[in-house]
């Protein structure tokens, strides 16, 4: 069944080969409207965490956020899915890295940095085109996907063209032994954490929610300074990134503080665009009831 799954979705992926990106965008205001007036996909646990993040908007602007969500999120998605079939060195016009040239220090002491990711615009075109636009070896802590076979695959497209992939469960033996090249090692940093992560409580929005604190104990451990990936929309199919320092030096820090800097920097990010962050993950369950 797996397999059989793996050909669909092949065939699925395939397809958007040949779509050109002005269809695959009305094909995506088609799926917008569906998802969002039709089949209401996730729409009580996004309106829910907007109403809990940002209370003092008013319901017409709460609306509106939603709304324009569902755009961005089936925008991000079907690019994605088209990401998978079009080569990396296509994509960097249109997911442009502005400032590279902030790594240089690191990169003459030929030092690994730790770099924040969020769920916030296109984050997956990063995994395929941002290495061919830095001099650091971009290293993506990942999770692996039950169906072995479309594992296979995304994990395929998202490496080669200095891009590699770690599986979560290998992060710890991965940092007891990490290897000598620059490397830019790449965490999606604003996922709920499991019960038996290390995390911590920090104000985000003005209310207390746990964040994972691997990371940030991995840099503290390893002496190793921590940027952020900021990924901003200009348009349609087209994307600026920034690398924002978050812990240049975190022999003077310690996990929390590098955390709750970190999310003070997405709340700063999010409230720039408050429609481009995934808010139909419940990312405050055991803070917001989600059932009511």
């Amino acid at each position: 069944m797996k397999f059989l799954t793996y050909i669909i979705f092949r065939l699925f992926t395939g397809l958007f080969r040949f779509i050109p990106f002005l269809v695959l965008y009305r094909i995506s205001d088609t799926f917008s409207f569906l998802l969002h007036k039709i089949f209401k996909y996730r729409l009580h646990v996004i309106q829910k965490n907007i109403k809990h993040c940002l209370p003092e908007l008013s319901e017409k602007q709460q609306k509106e956020i939603v709304k324009n969500f569902y755009t961005n999120f089936v925008d991000i998605s079907l690019e994605s899915i088209k990401g998978l079939s079009i080569s990396p060195e296509s994509l960097i016009p249109r997911f442009k890295l502005l400032n590279p040239e902030i790594l240089d220090p690191h990169i003459n002491k030929n030092e690994t940095v730790i770099c924040f990711s969020q769920h916030y615009n296109n984050w997956e075109w990063g995994s395929i085109s941002l290495g061919l636009q830095m001099e650091h070896h971009v290293v993506g802590i990942v999770k692996f996907l039950s169906n072995k076979y479309i594992n296979q695959y995304i994990m395929a497209g998202r490496t080669g063209n200095n891009v590699s992939v770690v599986p979560t469960f290998k992060t710890k033996d991965y940092f007891n032994d990490l290897p000598q090249q620059k490397q830019a090692i790449v965490f999606i940093a604003d996922q709920m954490p499991y019960k038996n992560n290390i995390r911590t409580d920090v104000n985000f929005f003005g209310n207390p929610t746990p964040f994972h604190l691997g990371a940030a104990h991995y840099s503290i451990q390893s002496g190793l300074p921590v940027y952020s990936i900021d990924i901003r929309r200009i348009k349609r199919g087209y994307y600026e990134v920034e690398i924002f320092p978050i812990c240049v030096d975190p022999s003077q820090a310690t996990p929390e503080s590098i955390t709750h800097t970190y999310v003070t920097h997405l709340e700063a990010l999010i409230l720039e665009s408050k429609h481009s962050w995934l808010w139909s993950h419940k990312r405050f369950k055991g803070i917001v009831e989600y059932n009511n």
